[in-house]
Parts: structure tokens; C-alpha cells; sequence
């Protein structure tokens, strides 16, 4: 019995919290599923068919792994922010709830279809102002003909909702107007090197541990002597 409450008491205190659940619906866009279609689907300016997700500017398509062989980063679905072909288009988020002062970590990653050339999505959080990001590479992955590169960024929450923004942008010869890719957005408050930050309830749980195991230590020591 002893030796059962000592395991638990060191569960408490040494137990590390998991990574944060993405705060964003569907980043990998993977609802509405298409993958049984084998081939991608449109969406017009102000449709909400991708669950999360408005489409802005002109349209975007949904695009699955089946079709040409075009993989995803994450999942089996991925967004092209062209559409058919152009500039300007993407996608907003739905406003997830933030705490203002608190640090949050967006990563996403960006996508070049090798035939094409390379890619450049702009970022805006809250309308603010625009940030721009590039996947350089043209060499052939595992995803090939998709060659998918990773970004983040972190954000100060200076509002207590936060909306995101991803449109494709030109950028002369480092940005095509025919396949710009985007999937595997994740948004969470950012956690530091160690693990979150333990809560005060879990402060004193550990707290709580650290005194049972002494007590039983010393009632061990007596019984010994």
C-alpha cells in the first residue's frame, strides 16, 4: 500500500505536460473530405464550406493526395491558395479565443508543386500588418512532385480573439500564380523549453507529493534504526 501511494505521489511530481492542442479548427483541412473524388475542389469568395475557414479574395481549391499524386504535408488534404490560377486568394480563420499578454506560437507550412517554381503566402493576424513567407526550394521530397517547407512565428496577444489571414502573394520570381500550397496550421499558446508552465493546482499537487515521499522516507529511516 506504502509503495502504491509513493508511485503516485511521483507521478505528480514528476509527470510532464503534453504538447497544446491546436486552438484553430481544421488546419490540416481535412473536412470537408474530398479524398474519395480524386480530384480537387473549388471554393468561391465567402464560402465557409472548409470547416473553420472563409475564403477570401478569389477562389482557393481543396486539393486531395490522390489526385496527381499531390501529397500533403499533413493529413490528405491540402489548400491551394491560386485556385485556378492567380494572386490574392486564400483563406481567413474562424476567431479563436486568446489571452491578451500570453505568447502563441502559428506554424503552417508552405507548399511548391516542383513543376511550377516556388511559393510566397502573406500572413496577417487580426487584419494587422502583413508578413510574407517563402519556400525556396525546388528539390524533390518524398512528398515529391510536392515539396513542402515549415514556418512559425511566434504572436503577443494583444486581443483576446485571433483571426488569421493566408493569402497567396506574388513576389516575382519566388512566388508562382499557379500552385501555392498551404496545410498543417497549428496555433497554441507557446510552451517553454521544458513543458508548459504547471498551473497553480498542479504547483500544489507537486508540492503535496514532495511531502508524502518525505514522510515516508523518514518513517522508513526510524523503522531501520
Amino acid at each position: 500500500m506504502k509503495r502504491s501511494f509513493l508511485f503516485a505521489a511521483l507521478m505528480v511530481c514528476f509527470a510532464v505536460p503534453a504538447g497544446a492542442a491546436s486552438l484553430l479548427s481544421n488546419g490540416s483541412f481535412e473536412t470537408p473530405d474530398i479524398v474519395a473524388t480524386n480530384i480537387y475542389h473549388l471554393y468561391n469568395p465567402g464560402s465557409t464550406e472548409i470547416t473553420g475557414w472563409t475564403v477570401l479574395g478569389g477562389q482557393v481549391h481543396n486539393t486531395p493526395d490522390t489526385y496527381l499524386g499531390l501529397k500533403a504535408s499533413d493529413g490528405r488534404q491540402w489548400i491551394d491558395l491560386t485556385g485556378i490560377v492567380g494572386y490574392n486568394n486564400g483563406l481567413r480563420s474562424d476567431a479563436v479565443s486568446t489571452n491578451i499578454g500570453k505568447v502563441y506560437t502559428l506554424s503552417f507550412d508552405v507548399g511548391n508543386y516542383l513543376p511550377y517554381g516556388v511559393s510566397t503566402l502573406g500572413i496577417s493576424i487580426n487584419g494587422g500588418i502583413e508578413q510574407t513567407f517563402t519556400n525556396p526550394s525546388l528539390a524533390s521530397t518524398a512528398t515529391s512532385p510536392m515539396n513542402w517547407a515549415h514556418f512559425s512565428l511566434d504572436w503577443l496577444a494583444d486581443a483576446s480573439t485571433a483571426q488569421f489571414s493566408f493569402l497567396g502573394r506574388a513576389n516575382g520570381a519566388m512566388s508562382n500564380n499557379l500552385v501555392i500550397g498551404l496545410d498543417n496550421v497549428y496555433f497554441a499558446e507557446k510552451q517553454s523549453a521544458a513543458g508548459t508552465i504547471p498551473e497553480p493546482q498542479t504547483t500544489a499537487l507537486m508540492a503535496a507529493g514532495l511531502i508524502a515521499i518525505a514522510a515516508l522516507l523518514r518513517r522508513r529511516q526510524h523503522r531501520q534504526r
